[in-house]
């Protein structure tokens, strides 16, 4: 997969990515993030952690002496590359912090922020570029499908913190679900709000996501919408879901009878039990299971699955009964106020 690392690095001016095209091809296959910052050297982050580039490839702990570092000049030219050089085609991405290259690569912008009674109209004064290298791992959904989809559809809440894997995860399980991997062909809905699930250009995704409908920069809960009118689909796909009206869509749409996989950020069970849209997701009804991503190092490695029924009696304030079972017969360990009981 270092391809795709030089297709991202791609994305940067030349005078940045001419160490970047030194490294190691086995080492960019591990590597997850490039990150710019003005008056500081090239750093990459992966399963390795953050490491510093020097002069000739090499990574590095600790910044190199002497090293090149990346200049406020060139990091305003990476700025402007990464929006086909027309910032204002990119306004409302700048406004959310992100931009969206091709390939489905997503670079993160940290600057000062132009604002206008309150709310942000624009980025100034770019300070940091964070690159994330998007990846397709065709074995992402695998466990997740023989484990929950086994029987037919069900609703799944993919959680984990940044750099765990919970959009390649669901990426694939568009693919095997729409392209009929799973026993049978569901009539599939992708809402891609950030462009970064399909990477469509041009309406063709660049990723392979089966035979899913697409719906690309769509506000997730208007896409949720537009895809019950206009697509009849079985299962909605949706990444990153963080607002009340997302989750006013899902409820609208489970009630049509459709079932939803969405991910969520999250470190730990816990963190869904504190944070207000996660709670709300669990008390939906919509979702049967909570899947929950190991920590970054290991993308797409699934630490523990949950029942959200369990969670909700947690939330709610009732008791249930701590043993969980799961399709494969498997008895997973009852998350109870932050330590795990076995069952």
């Amino acid at each position: 997969m270092s391809h795709k690392f030089d297709e991202a690095s791609g994305c940067l001016t030349a005078a940045v990515r001419q160490n970047l095209e030194l490294i190691d091809r086995n080492v960019k296959k591990s590597v997850w993030e490039i990150r710019l910052r003005a008056g500081s050297p090239v750093m990459l982050f992966g399963s390795d952690g953050l490491q510093f580039v020097s002069g000739g490839g090499e990574l590095r702990k600790t910044a190199p002496a002497g090293c090149r570092v990346v200049t406020r000049h060139e990091l305003e030219a990476v700025f402007s590359k990464l929006c086909d050089y027309s910032i204002h085609s990119h306004e409302d991405d700048i406004r959310n912090g992100f931009i969206s290259v091709e390939g489905g690569h997503r670079a993160g912008i940290c600057g000062t922020a132009v604002t206008d009674n309150g709310i942000i109209r624009g980025i100034r004064n770019i300070s940091s570029i964070n690159l994330r290298i998007a990846r397709e791992n065709p074995a992402a959904a695998s466990e997740i499908c023989s484990r929950l989809f086994y029987k037919g559809l069900c609703g799944v809440i993919v959680a984990g913190a940044p750099s765990t894997g919970k959009t390649t995860m669901l990426r694939d399980l568009a693919r095997r679900l729409s392209g009929g991997l799973t026993g049978r062909a569901y009539k599939t809905a992708l809402i891609d709000e950030r462009g970064e699930m399909a990477a469509s250009r041009y309406g063709s995704p660049s990723f392979d996501v089966g035979f899913s409908d697409v719906f690309t920069g769509y506000p997730k809960g208007e896409a949720i919408i537009s895809a019950l009118r206009s697509m009849s689909p079985e299962m909605v796909i949706c990444d990153e879901v963080s607002k009340t009206d997302e989750v006013d869509a899902i409820r609208q749409g489970f009630n049509s009878g459709v079932s939803f996989a969405v991910s969520v950020h999250a470190s730990c069970i816990a963190d869904i039990v504190k944070r207000p849209v996660a709670r709300e997701l669990v008390c939906s009804g919509a979702f049967e299971y909570i899947v929950m991503l190991s920590s970054p190092g290991a993308p797409c490695r699934i630490e523990k699955i949950y029942r959200t029924d369990e969670l909700y009696n947690e939330i709610r304030g009732g008791n249930s009964d701590s043993s969980r079972v799961f399709p494969d017969g498997d008895k997973e360990d009852r998350f109870i106020g932050g330590k795990s009981k076995t069952a």
